[in-house]
């Protein structure tokens, strides 16, 4: 910590210069569930680079996230981003809107993170995505299915053969093109974190046709005829502990974006029943409700 502050004074890793070691200290007492965290040096200088605005989100003692701590970072990481682009388009008197560039880039990441993903490679090739967009999502909760009622403690079953398919933190996040269109990030688990964001954000952006009294039964018809597109039914994520937890982690997350999530997962399940063509998906949200 004491390094961090003597680095962070330096090169201004945040704006909060005049914090002490004996500040980050008492902070993080605050919240204990960071310090098993920190026992990944670039999680520790993630989490120091974020404690102050964690501490502003947060109530004292509360049980702050991995995936909780990369977005604040993530959020961060961007803003630095695209106020530089902003301030170098200004000086070709260029005007901007600083936040459709930060939209493109958040997406731009996912899509990147999903495209490593799939390649089972660290570093991707540019192409041309699609990736939906985080503020469609309908916060509103879905209709009630019976498979939620279930004790968080029973575990899904799957059977056997069922599915058979020293620099600056900032500049450390993100590499950057490498040569040849082909890209990547600096760390594996900001990989993981985008690719997550992808899966989840494509999961909860879909909405029915018909939004006003609908029930559960006509919202579940609608839904699975188009589970089979969704990311989660891409690849298996077995392998992936990583995105299986930042995405896990978000079904208990608080913010009202992710009130969904849970019982999507159990609809993509519900929909393997008729749908043999999203058994992958179906895994997927298994193998993540089970973690």
């Amino acid at each position: 910590i004491d390094k961090f502050v003597k680095m962070n004074k330096k090169n201004k890793m945040n704006d909060n210069l005049d914090w002490t070691v004996q500040q980050y200290e008492t902070t993080l007492k605050h919240f204990p569930n960071l310090n098993k965290m920190m026992e990944e040096p670039f999680l520790l200088r993630m989490i120091l680079t974020v404690l102050p605005l964690l501490m502003k989100q947060h109530p004292i003692g509360a049980k702050i996230s991995k995936a909780q701590v990369y977005e604040v970072f993530n959020e961060q990481w961007i803003d630095i981003h695209v106020k530089n682009i902003v301030h170098k388009l200004s000086e070709l008197r260029i005007q901007s809107n600083p936040n459709k560039i930060k939209a493109s880039f958040y997406r731009y990441c996912q899509d990147l993170g999903f495209e490593m993903f799939i390649q089972g490679n660290q570093v991707a090739t540019e192409n041309d995505y699609k990736g939906c967009e985080k503020d469609k999502i309908w916060s509103t909760l879905d209709p009630i299915i019976e498979t939620e009622a279930k004790s968080d403690d029973e575990k899904l079953e799957i059977k056997e053969n069922e599915f058979n398919t020293t620099q600056d933190i900032w500049d450390q996040y993100f590499n950057g093109d490498i040569g040849n269109n082909k890209y990547q990030f600096a760390h594996k688990s900001c990989q993981e974190y985008y690719a997550a964001q992808k899966i989840i954000f494509d999961i909860l952006s879909w909405t029915p046709n018909i939004v006003i009294d609908i029930n559960n039964q006509q919202f579940q018809q609608q839904f699975e005829t188009h589970v089979q597109k969704l990311s989660i039914n891409r690849k298996l994520l077995n392998e992936e502990l990583g995105i299986i937890q930042f995405i896990a982690e978000r079904i208990h997350d608080n913010n009202p974006i992710f009130v969904n999530l849970k019982s999507r997962l159990f609809r993509i399940i519900e929909s393997s029943k008729n749908n043999d063509n999203v058994n992958i998906a179906a895994a997927n949200a298994i193998t993540i409700l089970n973690s």
